[in-house]
Parts: C-alpha cells; sequence; structure tokens
C-alpha cells in the first residue's frame, strides 16, 4: 500500500506524516480500458492507529487534455523617416478541458477519527462512450486519465492519506470502412518529353489499425512495362498530423514525417512485386509512437503513403502522386505494477460495492447495492463481449 500519489510527484507538502496513522491503496481491474468499458475497483484502506482527523473516504476520477505551445514571430516597421525596425513578437496559447472531475465519497465513518482496522471499498463505473485515447507528447500536448483514493483531514496541519492510479484509455478500434488496397498511375516526369504512358501501382496493407511497433505488410505490385524510365525507388512513409486548439479557438497544426523506409525500384519496361514490412515506430524520439487521439483540444491522425521515384528529374510543379491509407495507432498495454504485498495479518472488513454515475456536467451519485447485483449490473453501449472482439482484432 502507499500513501504517495505519484513517484514524480512535483509538489512535496509540509505538515504531520499522514503514514504513522496507516495507508491507502486504490486498484482496478485492468491496466487499460476501452473508451465505454465498466471499470471494477477495489480501495484497501489499512488504519494502524488512532487519531487521525478524517473519517470519509472518497474516490476521485479525473480525465483532461491540455495543450500549450509558442509561436515567434517577426515584424517589420518604418519610422516616418524611411529607417525599418524589426520586433519579435512571442505568444503563449494554452488549452485545458476537464472530461472528468469527480470527487465521490465512498463511505462515512461517522467518527471524530479514522478508526483502526483494515477496509476493502469495491467501486465501479462506466467510462463514456466517446472518450479520446489516452495521449501524451512532452512539453506540448497530453490526454490523460487517473483515479484516486483520499482520506481528507479535517486539520489543515496534516497530510491528507492518498494513492492514485493512472488509467490507459483506448479509442474503440475503427472499423475498415475503406478498401485495403490502393492504386495509382505514375506519369513520366520528364516536361520536355511528356507522354500518356504511365507506370501502374497497385498496393494492399493487411489491416487499418495497429500498436507502437508493430509491422504493418505492405504488398507493392509495380508495372512499369509502358515506360523507358526506370522506378528508382519506392518510399514508404508514416505521416502524422497533430492538430492542437487553444482556450480560444487558435490552432496549431504540425505535419512530420514519423519514419520512412525506401526500397528498391524495377528497371524501364519492367514488372515487380514487393512484399515488405514495415515497422512503425518512432525513430526521431526515443518516447514511443504516441496514439491516435480524437480530442477537441488534442487531435492526432496517421496514414501510411507509399510514393514512387522515377529516373527523370521533374521539371514541374506538380505534386507527386501518391497512394495513402489513413491508419490508427491504438495505445499500447502499459507495464505491469510492482506487486504490493498485503499488511501483515491481513482480514479486512469488506463494504458493499459502490455503483459510481459520471456525467458530462460534473455531477455524481453514488447508488449502494449489495456485491450480487452489482456484477449483475448492465450498462449500455460497450458489453463485454464487443471488448473482447476490439482486443481480438489488435491481436490479429
Amino acid at each position: 500500500m502507499g500513501n504517495i500519489e505519484d513517484n514524480n510527484s512535483k509538489k512535496k507538502k509540509s505538515g504531520i506524516s499522514a503514514s504513522q496513522f496507516g495507508d491507502i491503496f486504490i486498484k482496478t481491474d485492468k491496466q487499460y480500458y476501452f473508451s465505454g468499458e465498466v471499470v471494477y475497483g477495489n480501495i484497501y484502506l489499512n488504519v494502524v492507529r488512532d487519531g487521525y482527523p478524517g473519517c470519509i473516504v472518497y474516490l476521485k476520477v479525473s480525465g483532461k487534455e491540455k495543450c500549450k505551445w509558442t509561436e515567434t514571430k517577426t515584424r517589420t516597421s518604418t519610422d516616418e523617416e524611411g529607417n525599418t525596425s524589426e520586433s519579435t513578437i512571442t505568444r503563449t496559447y494554452t488549452g485545458k478541458s476537464n472530461i472528468y472531475q469527480h470527487k465521490l465519497e465512498l463511505h462515512n465513518f461517522q467518527t471524530p477519527s479514522l478508526p483502526q482496522g483494515q477496509f476493502v471499498f469495491p467501486f465501479l463505473f462506466q467510462l463514456f462512450s466517446h472518450l479520446p485515447g489516452s495521449f501524451y507528447e512532452k512539453d506540448l500536448a497530453q490526454i490523460s486519465y487517473k483515479v484516486k483514493a483520499v482520506v481528507l483531514s479535517k486539520k489543515s496541519s496534516y497530510n491528507c492519506i492518498i494513492n492514485s492510479q493512472r488509467l490507459i484509455i483506448r479509442e474503440p478500434i475503427r472499423q475498415n470502412k475503406k478498401p485495403l488496397i490502393g492504386q495509382m498511375q505514375v506519369h513520366s516526369q520528364n516536361c520536355c518529353f511528356p507522354s500518356d504512358e504511365a507506370c501502374h501501382v497497385n498496393c494492399s496493407i493487411d489491416k487499418l489499425n495497429y500498436l507502437p511497433g508493430d509491422a504493418a505488410q505492405l504488398e507493392i505490385t509495380i508495372d512499369n512495362s509502358s515506360l523507358d524510365e526506370q522506378v528508382n525507388s519506392i518510399s514508404i512513409l508514416l505521416l502524422n498530423t497533430l492538430t492542437l486548439t487553444d482556450d480560444k479557438g487558435h490552432q496549431k497544426i504540425q505535419n512530420g514525417i514519423v519514419v520512412q523506409k525506401v526500397i528498391q525500384g524495377v528497371p524501364s519496361r519492367g514488372k515487380d512485386k514487393k512484399n515488405v514490412q514495415f515497422i512503425l515506430q518512432n525513430n526521431k524520439s526515443p518516447q514511443e509512437l504516441q496514439p491516435s487521439a480524437n480530442g477537441h483540444l488534442v487531435n492526432s491522425v496517421y496514414s501510411l503513403q507509399i510514393k514512387i521515384n522515377l529516373d527523370s528529374d521533374s521539371c514541374c510543379c506538380k505534386e507527386d502522386p501518391s497512394i495513402n491509407f489513413p491508419i490508427q495507432i491504438v495505445a499500447q498495454v502499459p507495464k505491469l505494477n510492482p506487486i504490493v504485498e498485503e499488511p501483515p495479518n491481513w482480514n479486512p472488513q469488506v463494504f458493499e460495492v459502490q455503483k459510481v454515475y459520471l456525467t458530462d456536467r460534473n455531477k455524481e451519485k453514488v447508488d449502494n447495492q449489495d456485491g450480487s447485483n452489482a456484477q449483475n449490473f448492465k450498462f449500455q453501449s460497450y458489453n463485454r463481449n464487443q471488448i473482447q472482439v476490439m482486443q481480438q482484432q489488435m491481436k490479429e
């Protein structure tokens, strides 16, 4: 168990330590969830000493998306005498939105101080079906979720008893509404000797949903039998568009190539079929590939692009043709948390399951039910069979 909210917490509170009275621990049944799923969990409270000035056990559920970036512009001005000068203006844009912000009373001992003993408080709640997935890009944007177990002190000189757990949220697996096959025609790029002949390219992809580090399986067929120019190479690119929106609606759109691979082309008047494994990873950053995100302030989309590079140098300003597959990157399964050992002689009093109802308007209520009824509680939206289908799709 533990009283510490986070190992990397930036705030260190001064006051009477709560650890001398006991500790608290919160744990959910899984490490990650799809939006729309039901979260089951327990709060474990171990009070070893009387006298802590608090008696209410709270469950806090938080979810937020936020972003922050700066833009620098240079302005040139001219005075009455014709002299010019330059000035630099830097503006910072910030956006923050609370998805969840709930503080729920799970149990009130109705005593002057926290009673000594061992206690377990089971709870469950359903996630919104439209939640954006967890996302983190250092110093730029994040979408994060967390549950906390808290016993607040009635006296300001005492620290609260608290523990938290991060929730990883995955967006629903998007169904394949578009075909997994693309095609294009690439004409000669030599504008001095235009031709109606073209290189015909077909490409198929194994699926449209991936985990970071997965290998996309591509089959590329090139028919260059009509051109006298060789295909020098074939470029495969993973593209990302990150759109950030501040509180006033100002947007920053960041386009980039996450990773690319160049493979050998085909000779003039030739044909070839290539089976390619393309690893979806971020080679520019040690940080793992961030998932797709469909937030209001943080929106991240990916696509796979296939381009053909001909032997001739283009003297035109036309955009090179390409095949593009919109794909979804799903959040990676987090690493297992260290196993927390039970306190000596652990024999807790287990309370009734608390059904927690979360709303968009930051309203909450707690419905007391016995354990059997809670297990049979039926939520709308995704049921467990649908969740299993999503998980199976990721394995495939």
